[in-house]
């Protein structure tokens, strides 16, 4: 266990999926059939041996609270160190503040507490498994002050973004807010390891002078000032921003070897979940599946393509399933035809409903609904 590093997931700036509900908070969407979005973060981190997690609440946290509880799935249930949750100020909550930095100086008591040399600053909007301890060699190796993750961009990426510039020893050189990056450019993944003093006076002062964003009102305003590193990841990794980037993200999963990729490549660094204990999925005689995940408890009559399907999920005789995602407690009826959907949890699906998307734009279904 590394006795170097705390870390700090910030949850408070992750927008919502509004598509499927605006009050479920984006750490704990579902994704790949048993996972939540935040446990590839938080694997990654418990991964690297880091013992000493906060979790930032947002003011609707209670699925958070529900999906981790004491943190025992991810080796967090502790007498010390361990996982805290830290809940949003009632102030804040009634005055909402922008940006990340007041919500970094009233925790700055956790960091000090922690009393360890690095602090690793992540959010948990993206699928990956990454190596931090990897970063932290990194880290050291440069002499750095702060490392901050990126990704070269293979194809444009049409989302708002921070670019990353690094010469040829790594170091950075600029940090620029741009609305697309294009192809071969470097995007930043959310991820900073910082050293904790350096951490600590940077947002002390930061908040004095009322600036709100560690990236641009910190990090950008002192790149020649600060030793200040970029770590190039080039394993998988996609930022869960939108219901297209969600869909897409699943449907990658899909694909042999992005799972090897995510779940295979290296047995040490395992992505944890809350354990449910579920009978095997029930494949009927006239059922018929083909390059899905169907995950513990479903029981299938229909037809299957291209999916993923979560626990306890019931497809009728006849139905046919295409190109969708089906949360965890679905019923689908007899002879019903779904095509690039995506349908929240405790949905009812009636016999022979039609639901047709496109992968550009699949199809969205809020929880409880009956359709």
């Amino acid at each position: 266990m590394s006795s170097d590093m705390i870390a700090l997931i910030n949850l408070r700036n992750d927008a919502t999926l509004s598509e499927l509900n605006e009050k479920r908070p984006l750490a704990t969407i579902p994704v790949g059939g048993k996972f939540r979005l935040i446990d590839f973060t938080l694997s990654n981190i418990v991964n690297a041996g880091i013992a000493n997690v906060g979790l930032l609440l947002s003011s609707q946290s209670r699925s958070v609270l529900d999906h981790i509880r004491s943190g025992k799935e991810w080796g967090l249930a502790r007498k010390g160190d361990g996982l805290f949750y830290l809940p949003e100020d009632v102030e804040d909550i009634l005055r909402p503040v922008e940006g990340d930095v007041p919500a970094y100086y009233k925790n700055l008591l956790f960091v000090k507490r922690g009393n360890k040399p690095y602090i690793l600053l992540t959010g948990c909007d993206t699928v990956q498994n990454i190596d931090y301890d990897e970063v932290l060699h990194f880290h050291r190796r440069h002499n750095a002050d702060v490392t901050i993750i990126y990704q070269t961009q293979t194809q444009d990426f049409n989302r708002s973004g921070y670019a990353i510039t690094v010469n040829e020893r790594d170091r950075i050189t600029n940090i620029e807010s741009r609305d697309s990056l294009k192809a071969g450019e470097n995007l930043y993944q959310r991820g900073i390891l910082i050293d904790s003093d350096i951490f600590q006076h940077s947002i002390r002062r930061a908040y004095a002078k009322g600036y709100s964003y560690l990236i641009t009102d910190i990090l950008k305003r002192n790149v020649s000032r600060l030793r200040m590193f970029g770590y190039q990841y080039t394993g998988y990794a996609k930022r869960v921003d939108s219901i297209d980037s969600y869909f897409q993200i699943n449907m990658d999963l899909l694909n042999a070897e992005t799972w090897h990729d995510l779940f295979l490549a290296d047995d040490q660094r395992h992505i944890y979940t809350k354990i449910k204990d579920e009978a095997p999925a029930k494949y009927m005689e006239e059922s018929h599946v083909s390059n899905s995940l169907v995950a513990n408890g479903c029981i299938i009559e229909g037809r299957v393509e291209n999916s993923i399907l979560f626990r306890k999920v019931k497809v009728g005789k006849n139905a046919v399933i295409r190109n969708s995602i089906i949360m965890q407690h679905t019923c689908i009826g007899d002879d019903a035809e779904l095509d690039y959907v995506v349908c929240d949890k405790n949905t009812v699906i009636q016999p022979e409903a039609v639901l047709l998307g496109t992968k550009e734009k699949p199809l969205c279904i809020g929880k409880y609904s009956v359709i």
